[in-house]
């Protein structure tokens, strides 16, 4: 028997080391049992390209990774400098890979080794490319502020030549065809955006290119380098090098600017890449666009094309994509939110979840295989507050555009849309004989909406500004609302009438929850407290103080357990009775404002800005 015993412990401590992964394979944080999404390939990237195989190469900090995108996996990571990389660019065999430092250094690294095999600095202040010559024995390197321009026998690691700019910054510098002369962009204070040196004597041989705004982001140089392809404020420009003549204007990019560009294998198309997140693939010699997609919510600030010219990577708002250059579609989908998650809410079986975000997107999410087993599109604008209704019927979606729409979770479709308030949706909840659905906005109101008529039944009025947070008590009779009036509020349902303003925060108090009856409340402020109240006597009774500010708070149905979290990037466990932290589970990469508790009380789940939600075990079962 004793033996027996010692097995089963030795199996239960293993089990409890083994590093649990998602369905992705990736791992999960200590407590989390699932992840909802994913932050593959999300990441602040400063530059990108590709290798002769295929595979895509991102600069990361100071470190390099490298990842099979085919499969979607990080093969290799290497740390390169303790300065943040400015580019990187490969050797035409793929074995070595020029990177520059935002210190200023430049350094060639063997692919093959996983080491340094040369390094020097350039004393060029704003160091923003280092590019291989095309016979690479050669470098040329930009730096930004002042602009300058040099040129180094990289296996000597000694400069050439020193070229100091009109321009008040240089943005790119580039090698033409040849090697023999180089070309560089930039502007914001000068009338011309490019420039042509020669490298032999460092001379300006033209600049030219008035825009406005009067500065450029990116250029290019065709594969037989007789043309340059420019991005600037609103459009792009393909000039002949030769002469410098105007060959074509490509306009029409929502948010103006073009911030990256590139040709493609095929001569006669190129890409660029928008301030609005979008990517076009042009006919160069018709002005014409063949393909329009969105990888991107944001500046598309890095794009490169695939040595078999099948596929485009791209960098914009946080997250690589490679995308087909045929059609546009990622080759790669995985179920994630596209933007920030703000919203979560548990559906009755407690096993499935809707999560809101400002993709504009409700999805529905198996918290145990981490299946997503819908996306809701339609939430215009975002949806920043989410209810379930208590036979799961239906979920809620408050979004910013001041507008509740209810969708059937059958089918996704759109039930109805509730207008009334005047600002941001900021929380929905129904109540739990499901005939009213309440809600609260930014214009300061409280609304009650019953399933039979468009306008509200009520609408309850008080908070001197935006009404955060709003708490049902069991039973449907009391509201409890916190408002960024620093105020909690108890309301009675039944008669549409306040009862109580409670005073105590002193900053935004951004959620409430009632404590297992409608008695006691617990209330957390943006001042990093959480109060508990007796209600009846509009008291304050306990205050914790804590060391982040929480965004969403839920408590146990018996009222012993408080569960908060925010900008711990997790999940907090709280004895409610002696204010003790019983538990502190984090993991989430950045902020999280969605959070909610399953009916039997044993999990959790965040909803975080890092685009995904992570389950966590609370009780153990």
């Amino acid at each position: 028997m004793r033996r027996k015993g010692l097995v089963l412990g030795i199996a239960v401590f293993s089990a409890w080391t083994v590093v649990a992964n998602d369905r992705y394979g990736d791992p999960l944080p200590e407590g989390a049992t699932q992840r909802l999404g994913t932050n593959r390939m999300r990441c602040s990237v400063s530059d990108l390209c590709y290798l002769p195989d295929g595979r895509g190469v991102f600069a990361v900090g100071g470190r390099i990774e490298i990842w099979n995108l085919a499969e979607g996996k990080l093969d290799k990571k290497h740390d390169i400098c303790k300065n943040g990389i400015t580019s990187i660019a490969p050797r035409i065999d793929g074995k070595a890979l020029l990177v520059a430092d935002s210190g200023g250094n430049v350094h060639e690294w063997d692919l093959t080794e996983g080491k340094t095999l040369r390094s020097w600095n350039t004393n060029q202040k704003g160091l923003c490319r280092a590019l291989y010559s095309p016979d690479e024995k050669r470098v040329l390197t930009t730096g930004s502020s002042p602009p300058t321009l040099k040129e180094w026998d990289l296996a000597a690691g000694k400069d050439l030549v020193l070229i100091t700019g009109k321009m008040h910054y240089f943005q790119e510098g580039i090698y033409d065809h040849e090697g023999k002369t180089a070309l560089a962009a930039g502007g914001a204070g000068s009338d011309e955006i490019v420039a042509h040196y020669d490298l032999s004597n460092g001379k300006l041989l033209k600049e030219w290119f008035k825009d406005y705004c009067a500065y450029t982001r990116c250029i290019a140089l065709s594969s037989d380098g007789k043309r340059l392809l420019v991005g600037s404020r609103h459009k792009a420009t393909e000039w002949q090098l030769e002469g410098y003549n105007l060959l074509k204007t490509f306009t029409g990019h929502h948010g103006h600017a073009v911030t990256s560009l590139v040709y493609c294998k095929e001569p006669d198309q190129l890409l660029t890449g928008s301030r609005d997140g979008s990517i076009r693939r042009w006919d160069r010699t018709k002005g014409e666009v063949l393909l329009r997609w969105c990888p991107h919510n944001n500046h598309v600030t890095r794009i490169a094309v695939s040595p078999d010219g099948k596929w485009v990577l791209s960098y914009g708002g946080s997250l690589v994509a490679e995308t087909s250059m045929e059609t546009g579609e990622p080759r790669l989908k995985w179920d994630r939110h596209d933007q920030p998650v703000a919203a979560v809410a548990f559906l009755p079986d407690g096993r499935r979840v809707v999560s809101g975000s400002a993709d504009g997107a409700l999805r529905v999410w198996d918290i145990q295989t981490g299946e997503c087993l819908r996306t809701i599109p339609g939430a215009n604008l975002g949806a920043y507050a989410v209810a379930v209704s208590p036979d799961g019927a239906r979920a809620a979606a408050g979004c910013k555009d001041g507008v509740i729409r209810e969708f059937n979770l059958s089918d996704g479709t759109l039930a109805r849309e509730l207008k009334g308030h005047l600002g941001h949706i900021r929380f929905l909840a129904y109540t739990r004989d499901g005939a009213r659905l309440l809600s609260s906005a930014d214009d300061g109101s409280i609304r009650a909406w019953t399933t039979d008529k468009p306008d509200p039944v009520a609408v309850l009025q008080g908070h001197r500004g935006g009404v955060l947070s709003i708490a049902i008590s069991p039973g449907d009779k009391r509201l409890l609302t916190g408002g960024r009036d620093g105020t909690v509020r108890l309301w009675d349902l039944t008669e549409s009438k306040p009862l109580k303003t409670l005073e105590g925060h002193r900053s935004w108090v951004g959620a409430v929850a009632f404590c297992g009856d409608a008695n006691r409340a617990l209330s957390a402020g943006y001042d990093n407290r959480l109060l508990l109240w007796d209600l009846e006597a509009g008291k304050v009774v306990k205050e914790i103080e804590h060391d982040r500010r929480d965004y969403a708070l839920t408590c146990s149905a018996d009222g012993m357990r408080a569960y908060s979290a925010g900008d711990n990037c997790g999940v907090a466990v709280w004895d409610i009775e002696s204010g003790k932290l019983l538990r502190e589970m984090k993991g989430n990469a950045r902020t999280v404002h969605g959070l909610a508790l399953s009916p039997d009380g044993k999990t959790a789940v965040t909803a975080s800005e890092d685009t995904t939600l992570l389950v966590w075990t609370v009780v153990e079962k």
